[in-house]
């Protein structure tokens, strides 16, 4: 038996997740019910007279230079800075949970680690850019996603599928790409303060503006919480700096400093609980570039280093001897071109090439009470030529390569090579295929022996080749867009750590893996102020040496969002009803299906224009599901959080 959600179509709850939560989704389809009618009333429907989504002219930067989004080669999908705020979402985890092909492996709780997986990926195959810097941990190879505020976030862009050609290492399963806020326009500030659930309090405050010497946005955030379990509570601290300053009207110069401390007690699996144990995360970043843009070309050059601090102390741990602590520091540049109108001879006269091509550096260290200190030195080129032949308008052929040599393993080639074609105004379809790459981190290579555990200083990266085609639909007439992808992946020489003859855990590159999967995505505006989108994922992860199933089968999400704006298109009310259910788990994992409820108000205050008052109202996990993500892991059950900002 299957459930309809009114009109819009969503039929993939089982009858037996009704029954269990059939009081809660009556609810829901009651909210439902009224931001429909509320959408039909004279007075609201007629309120506003502009788009709230704005489909095609949507730019990305998948393929290093900004692009619209129908025209991507490869399957990419934009987050903005309103759909972020209207979901209240409190880090990066919770606003990419709900993202077609991507799943979140959730440690349960505020402080547990949150990492990625896209298509099926582990963490370490995707590669986190913050501001076009990599945030990948050199000793674990993956970054904790609950310590990235979208307090800082302006944009978030998705590259689902491999990306090595252009963004080498660890680009494996996919990219992630955050752009922060940055100041524009006049002066103004924001205070933000919200309760929770589980004596949780957020403090937020930043303040940003521009003139003709410079832009500026600075930001400071302060959380705590008690956490659903013993040994769970968590302090946060998170300060952003950046400035801008123009050279000229086509030269600017940015620098931004960012530190970030998080104080949690890590209360272990259900399994094997820690109660003692607690854990102490600093970051000092900095980074800084110049870039220049023509008519013709775009240079960028990007200086950057990542600091990060681990203290873990477990004193009630056997055999106790003192704090593990990790040092890891990354100092690295970037340097791209884009030629707008690069030419070959004389005969391309007609065609339009875009070429882009640049070189990377980055030195690695680690320093760690547990593995000793280590470094690994990487140096890269790559180019790409993305040609739009003269007598096909609607045809784009992009063609990619990159060579990257490292100290420790070695050199490694990434192409790719796919095409987009305009079947029709609105209808693009895109075909790649690539090779990507995963390098081991140094806790694979350098892990100590002992009587349970050593590293291995022989492995080798994973590598994968990628195939994957799609068609992607965008009207702004009819409001309304679509996507079907079909993807494989073959990877070999996965890192799998396995207990040997002798009962001591290593890891080895004995691990090889197919990946099918098909991703289908619908968002439609129903109204002036009425959307709804609809997610459907499957995937078919399999272990060739063992026919083990790796990841879940099936993965649907959903969302339903009410806006109405009046004036100069300023948000007064918004309701937004989103989740997600994932089904078919591996290792007997029970299904699990997460819901939450946002309601914000704005008012306006004041004389001086941009001054507001803003409520807001949330419930996550409304279904109050019990669930393991990872297994051993509860995530907590429904919480509750209400809040008050000001904009002057």
């Amino acid at each position: 038996m299957l459930i309809r959600f009114n009109k819009f179509n969503i039929y993939f709850i089982r009858k037996d997740i009704f029954m269990k939560y059939k009081k809660n989704i009556l609810f829901i389809i009651g909210i439902i019910t009224l931001a429909q009618f509320l959408a039909v009333i004279p007075g609201i429907a007629t309120g506003s007279t502009n788009q709230i989504f704005t489909l095609d002219e949507i730019v990305v930067i998948a393929s290093k230079y900004p692009e619209k989004m129908l025209d991507s080669v490869a399957s990419v999908e934009v987050i903005t800075q309103e759909e972020i705020e209207t979901a209240q979402a409190e880090n990066l985890a919770d606003i990419l949970s709900t993202v077609a092909g991507l799943e979140i492996n959730d440690y349960g709780d505020a402080g547990g680690i949150k990492s990625i997986s896209i298509r099926g990926s582990s963490a370490e195959q995707v590669l986190v850019l913050l501001d076009g810097r990599p945030m990948n941990d050199p000793q674990t190879g993956q970054i904790d996603l609950g310590q990235i505020p979208t307090s800082i976030i302006e944009k978030i862009e998705i590259y689902r599928g491999p990306a090595s050609a252009i963004y080498g290492a660890n680009a494996l399963g996919g990219v992630i790409n955050i752009m922060t806020k940055k100041g524009e326009g006049e002066s103004r500030g924001k205070v933000k303060a919200n309760i929770g659930t589980y004596q949780t309090q957020d403090y937020e405050v930043s303040y940003q503006g521009s003139n003709e010497d410079l832009n500026y946005f600075i930001s400071g955030k302060y959380l705590t919480t008690g956490g659903s379990r013993e040994n769970s509570q968590m302090d946060e601290i998170n300060l952003l700096g950046k400035v801008n300053l123009p050279v000229d009207k086509q030269t600017s110069l940015d620098f931004a400093l960012q530190y970030s401390r998080y104080q949690r007690g890590i209360p272990g699996s259900l399994t094997y609980p820690s109660p003692q144990a607690v854990q102490d995360d600093q970051s000092f970043n900095f980074n800084s570039s110049w870039q220049r843009k023509t008519e013709d070309n775009d240079i960028h050059l990007v200086v950057y280093n990542n600091y990060h601090k681990v203290i873990y102390d477990d004193s009630g741990m056997w055999g106790y001897t003192g704090p593990s602590i990790h040092k890891t520091n990354s100092l690295g540049f970037s340097f791209d071109c884009t030629d707008y109108n690069f030419t070959f001879s004389d005969n391309d006269s007609g065609s339009q090439h875009i070429l882009t091509w640049g070189a990377e550096m980055k030195n690695d260290q680690v320093d760690s009470t547990d593995i000793g200190e280590h470094n690994g030195l990487n140096g890269a080129v790559f180019i790409q030529d993305v040609w739009q032949p003269s007598d096909m308008d609607d045809l784009k052929i992009t063609a990619g390569i990159r060579y990257d040599t490292n100290q420790i393993f070695g050199n490694q080639f990434s192409p790719r090579i796919g095409f987009s074609y305009r079947l029709q105004d609105e209808l693009n379809f895109h075909a790649s295929v690539g090779r990507a790459y995963r390098a081991p981190n140094f806790n694979d290579l350098y892990w100590p022996a002992d009587s349970y555990v050593a590293g291995n200083p022989d492995l080798v990266p994973e590598v994968a080749w990628a195939y994957e085609a799609g068609l992607r639909y965008m009207s702004e007439e009819s409001d309304f867009t679509g996507e079907l992808n079909i993807f494989r992946k073959n990877a070999e020489n996965l890192i799998n750590w396995a207990a040997g003859e002798d009962g001591i855990w290593k890891p080895s590159n004995i691990g090889s893996a197919r990946v099918d999967g098909i991703e289908v995505i619908f968002k439609k505006d129903l109204s002036d102020h009425l959307r709804a989108t609809l997610g459907y994922g499957y995937l078919n992860a399999v272990d060739l040496d063992t026919d083990n199933q790796l990841k879940p089968h099936y993965k649907y999400n959903f969302g339903v969002s009410y806006y109405n704006k009046t004036g100069d298109n300023q948000e007064e009310l918004y309701v937004q009803l989103g989740g997600c259910a994932v089904t078919e788990r591996p290792n007997d994992l029970p299904d699990y299906f997460l819901m939450d409820l946002n309601i914000g108000k704005e008012l306006t205050f004041g004389k001086k224009d941009g001054q507001k008052i803003k409520l807001d109202f949330s419930v996550k996990n409304i279904l109050d599901q019990q669930s393991e993500i990872i297994s051993g892991y509860p995530i907590s059950g429904s919480t509750y959080a209400a809040g008050v900002s000001f904009e002057f």
